[in-house]
């Protein structure tokens, strides 16, 4: 008897011991308890504030490509975070948003927005008057206004209250400091009813309402698609206005911004750099995140002096360049993207003025060009169907696997023709096969907005 007490005995106590010495997981190591509590009352708020007969609306953040269906922010600057989550009515497929706010410990909701539209293209939170509190921006999208199918609203904390500036109809808008005064402005473009002109608006957000800074008709510009800003030489601020002409070329134009006189001045009217012809059919971007806006045009490898306005032909190079202080262009970055298959490859600094490109609907061949313009094959990149691909063991042994889904791959290899090549041109062809030997590394699949 004593024998059988005494086994229960050290069975109770192991199991007491085990349960004390547990090792936590990794995730558990890394993520506090306390946190994951707060989380989880926060989610329990937004489902209990969330009003009847609708559903969760993930929004895309401006400075994300990820959705998000709770945003938390401390908005008015008070060390507490407010709650903003949207949703859509399963009614009127309208979309809404609320603030919750934390008081006494207890979660409230500050405000029920209703916005008449049923798709909201983007959400930034910006300081937009330098106070150090953060405003709301929502953009939605209402396609049935072909003229300015677009509407930004700002949320903002006056005190305690929430107050809305609703729905201010655009065609385009971008946020930025351009005259270094610590308030961001809004760059928006509207179009005219009465002479259906489009015009740039430059407005500023005082704290209450929105004032106008300054105004521009844009008479040599049809169907703007995109607003960039940002710096070109010696910290000079620019807007870059990318549109798409009435022959279906695209173009951009940038207006130079006298920060002393608010002046806008049109680049083309500047005659050195009017003297290049510039048309610049790829849309304006800071690729290389230094603040400066680099413009942008299609070229056919190896020469990229000129551009090309025929977007119909073959292997053409996306190629972005900085405008220097002499109003000439300087290479920065050349992008060659497959739309057709969906990949984007970054061209290596390497390879400029030394490759030439050769596609087709199935492959891509990117070679070395010698002095004499002679081509030898350095990559191949394949368009294979899923299932071949999966039963063919020679095939996935010999290609490297780039990108992928359910009906087909991406797979290339990294060619050696170096023996065919002389001492100099041989050392820069092995240089420009090393830059790319896993090809992963410069190809990506493109990511369709």
């Amino acid at each position: 008897m004593k024998k059988i007490i005494l086994a229960v005995f050290v069975i109770l106590t192991t199991i007491m011991l085990s349960s004390c010495l547990k090792i936590a997981t990794p995730e558990e190591l890394l993520v506090s308890p306390a946190l994951n509590q707060e989380k989880r009352e926060m989610k329990e708020a937004v489902d209990n504030f969330r009003p009847p007969n609708s559903a969760s609306y993930p929004v895309i953040m401006s400075d994300s490509d990820r959705s998000m269906s709770m945003i938390i922010s401390d908005l008015d600057l008070d060390s507490s975070s407010e709650i903003i989550s949207f949703y859509k009515s399963k009614v009127d497929d309208k979309i809404g948003m609320f603030i919750l706010k934390k008081v006494d410990n207890i979660w409230v909701k500050k405000d029920d927005i209703k916005f008449n539209t049923y798709e909201i293209s983007e959400f930034m939170i910006e300081d937009l008057n330098g106070n150090g509190k953060k405003e709301l921006i929502v953009e939605s999208y209402e396609p049935e206004n072909t003229l300015n199918p677009r509407n930004y609203s700002i949320i903002y904390f006056d005190n305690k209250e929430v107050k809305v500036i609703k729905e201010i109809p655009n065609m385009i808008i971008e946020i930025a400091d351009i005259n270094s005064d610590g308030r961001k402005e809004i760059f928006s473009i509207t179009k005219n009813l009465s002479d259906l002109d489009y015009v740039l608006n430059i407005d500023e957000f005082d704290g209450s309402k929105i004032v106008n800074y300054r105004k521009k008709v844009l008479k040599d510009i049809k169907k703007p698609y995109n607003i960039s800003i940002g710096k070109i030489f010696d910290e000079q601020m620019a807007i870059f206005i990318d549109y798409i002409g009435d022959n279906k070329d695209e173009d951009t134009d940038i207006l130079v911004f006298n920060k002393d006189h608010k002046v806008l001045t049109d680049m083309r009217d500047i005659q050195e750099f009017n003297k290049g012809n510039y048309q610049f059919n790829v849309q304006s971007q800071d690729v290389d995140n230094d603040g400066i806006i680099e413009v942008g045009y299609k070229f056919k490898a190896p020469n990229y002096s000129v551009s090309i306005q025929d977007t119909k032909e073959g292997g053409l190079i996306n190629g972005y360049f900085k405008i220097k202080k002499d109003y000439k262009l300087e290479l920065v970055k050349e992008v060659y993207e497959n739309i057709k298959l969906g990949y984007v490859m970054n061209i290596p600094k390497l390879f400029t003025g030394k490759y030439t490109i050769n596609e087709n609907d199935m492959n891509t061949n990117i070679n070395f060009i010698n002095h004499l313009g002679k081509e030898y094959p350095l990559i191949q990149i394949n368009y294979i169907k899923k299932y071949e691909w999966q039963q063919d063991n020679e095939l996935r042994n010999s290609m490297q696997l780039i990108t992928e889904n359910q009906d087909y791959v991406i797979a290339g290899k990294v060619l050696d023709y170096s023996d065919s090549l002389d001492d100099k041109e041989r050392e820069s062809y092995l240089q420009m096969r090393s830059s790319v030997q896993i090809l992963s590394n410069v190809i990506k699949e493109r990511l369709y907005k």
